[in-house]
């Protein structure tokens, strides 16, 4: 990992070019990154996009595996300059890493399908932004019209209602599978030996909720960060429904 990753990580703050120290806080982890740096390396992927910026914690981390590939990263973020005083972009540029990077500071909602009227392509996503389920609905609607086959999305802050509701519906579509998690997707002992009563009885599912009968662990969602990838194009029916 990069020392300048390294020591930020140690010191939880970092020197801006303007000599201003930033503390840093709510950032993505040592061991996340170390995650989203094995999934890129062990996939050998190239063409990556985030949505998110800050501190730019996790874009160093993603934009020097990528590198190692000869690859681009692609960060889109509103409010960097406006909310964040542009830090995440003197941390990439004090790392080395400005020429290999491709920001836009403006909604995901505008540049997304331009990017997809480009005729850009992906083979890993990371978003770490809204918690909000429409906005980041609308988000993988785009990503998964810029991501090839085997590609990864990452979603960050499951354990947010919203994210979580949104990971229980995508990964139930038929050309998606959870790839990874981080932690590991944990199985919740609160009420356990009744569920497993409860999924015995006849009409369960009826007369129960989904997320009772079909828990978070068993479509593996169980965690903080999830790897879903994308195995093949979409190819659901008109009809297509899953209860979330």
């Amino acid at each position: 990992m990069n020392q300048l990753l390294k020591s930020v990580f140690e010191s939880k703050t970092f020197t801006t070019k303007d000599k201003k120290c930033i503390q840093i806080h709510s950032e993505t982890g040592k061991e996340q990154c170390d995650f989203l740096q094995r999934l890129i390396s062990e996939n050998k992927f190239s063409n990556s996009i985030e949505i998110g910026f800050a501190y730019g914690i996790s874009a160093l981390a993603i934009t020097e595996e990528i590198v190692k590939n000869n690859g681009r990263h692609v960060i889109i973020d509103k409010f960097e300059n406006t909310g964040w005083d542009g830090v995440g972009l003197d941390l990439i540029a004090q790392a080395g890493y400005s020429q290999n990077i491709d920001f836009h500071e403006e909604f995901c909602y505008i540049v997304l399908p331009k990017l997809l009227e480009e005729g850009r392509k992906f083979d890993f996503a990371y978003i770490d932004s809204t918690k909000q389920l429409d906005w980041l609905l609308v988000d993988f609607f785009f990503l998964d019209k810029l991501l090839i086959k085997n590609g990864i999305i990452v979603f960050d802050d499951v354990s947010f209602p919203g994210i979580r509701k949104l990971l229980r519906y995508i990964s139930q579509f038929p050309d998606y599978k959870v790839y990874d998690t981080f932690p590991k997707n944990q199985k919740s002992h609160f009420g356990g030996n009744v569920l497993t009563i409860l999924k015995m009885l006849p009409k369960t599912d009826k007369y129960l909720k989904s997320n009772i009968t079909l828990t978070d662990f068993d479509l593996g969602i169980n965690s903080h960060c999830v790897a879903l990838q994308k195995v093949n194009d979409d190819s659901r029916n008109w009809d297509w429904h899953k209860d979330f």
